[in-house]
């Protein structure tokens, strides 16, 4: 047993001593070596929602580690054991930074112990400083699109994943290599030729990705957004974002469906970001009301409870299916369950929408419902 496992059960024996957490943290920050779980599908740590929040997975011997990737397998996800020196330590929690990582399990399948990333790396707030002073990193958009990707080639992608990763790319901002100095805000971007021949326009999520593309800087820096993928692609080129990373190929094809799916979002074309993720617990008396509502309510076909968490808040998300009902009624029976349901006490905030949404159908997809009304057709029993 290694010595960070030793601590992880001392610290569940001890009822969570903060002295013994303390010990832990420490132990992460400068043990001799550490393995991470890696993606070779998108060339960067491996991502998993937990909670419904992104997390990273640590492990304090490769052994552990090997046996989540073994476990992963049969879900169809291809992982590996990434090796971390101490010496790398800080550059690795920096990178599970800028990949979009809110948390870290430590020795999933063993003890394990569930952390925020705040508590082994500090992460300077830069929210008031101008934008120029700000670090170039694209957080949101990395991690759903590691995540599309990785879940894509496990066969285990869903319309929810690809609708984030979509409305990412439209608001994140990007680092293009440049030759020479910009002049009359035009400047000449230099083509990547893939393996397949084809001649390609990269653009960056962030400097570390880009330095896998320019390492020696032979070009210059300069900042770019979706607009300007939009104009490439719309001329025909093809665009790349992180070509050495998730590798996001952009045509006309798919800059017309980041549109779509922004047009999709509610909030004034301002997209929230929104999880949905099953559940560990739901309160019994939201089930047990809920179950009396909908069945006492016409045109209700179905009923589920996810979890979802938004602008970094948890709360429950009721999805209701009314069947073939047209628009006005779907609104009229939303607008009566959620009066009556106001009623139900919950701790968290919860939120109705119906399963004709785009979000309601990326929520159900593969989700059983906790109530449905079964029709039975009488002239088929006669």
């Amino acid at each position: 047993m290694s010595k960070l496992q030793d601590l992880i059960v001392s610290y569940y024996d001890e009822n969570e001593d903060k002295a013994i957490f303390e010990k832990i943290v420490h132990e992460i920050q400068t043990c001799d070596k550490v393995w991470t779980a890696f993606s070779p599908v998108t060339k960067n740590h491996f991502v998993d929602y937990v909670q419904g929040r992104p997390t990273a997975f640590l492990f304090s011997e490769k052994e552990y580690c090997t046996m989540y990737c073994e476990h992963m397998k049969e879900s169809g996800f291809e992982i590996g054991c990434a090796e971390c020196s101490k010496e790398n330590r800080l550059g690795m929690f920096a990178d599970y930074h800028r990949s979009g990582f809110e948390c870290v399990i430590v020795d999933n399948g063993k003890r394990y112990i569930f952390m925020e990333l705040t508590e082994l790396i500090n992460i300077p707030d830069f929210k008031n400083e101008p934008e120029e002073n700000r670090p170039m990193i694209n957080p949101a958009l990395v991690c759903s699109a590691d995540r599309f990707f990785q879940c894509l080639a496990a066969n285990a992608v869903s319309p929810d994943k690809e609708l984030n990763m979509l409305v990412d790319t439209y608001y994140a901002k990007y680092i293009i290599p440049v030759v020479g100095e910009i002049k009359d805000n035009s400047a000449t971007i230099p083509g990547l030729e893939r393996s397949d021949g084809l001649k390609v326009v990269p653009f960056f999520t962030d400097v570390s990705e880009y330095r896998k593309f320019d390492p020696n800087g032979k070009f210059n820096m300069a900042m770019s957004d979706f607009t300007q993928i939009e104009s490439l692609c719309n001329s025909g080129e093809t665009v790349v974002v992180n070509p050495m990373g998730f590798n996001l190929t952009m045509t006309k094809k798919h800059v017309d469906a980041v549109r779509r799916a922004i047009n999709s979002v509610p909030n004034n074309g301002k997209a929230e970001r929104a999880v949905i993720f099953s559940p560990d617990r739901v309160p019994k008396a939201l089930i047990d009301g809920l179950n009396v509502i909908l069945d006492n309510t016409d045109g209700v076909m179905a009923g589920y409870v996810m979890g979802m968490r938004k602008n970094n808040e948890s709360q429950y998300l009721v999805v209701i299916d009314c069947g073939e009902n047209d628009s006005e009624k779907t609104t009229e029976i939303m607008n009566s369950v959620k009066e009556i349901a106001g009623n139900i006490e919950t701790k968290e905030k919860v939120e109705y929408l119906p399963a004709s949404s785009s979000i309601g159908q990326a929520a159900v997809t593969n989700a059983e419902p906790f109530f449905r009304r079964y029709i039975v057709n009488m002239d088929e029993e006669e």
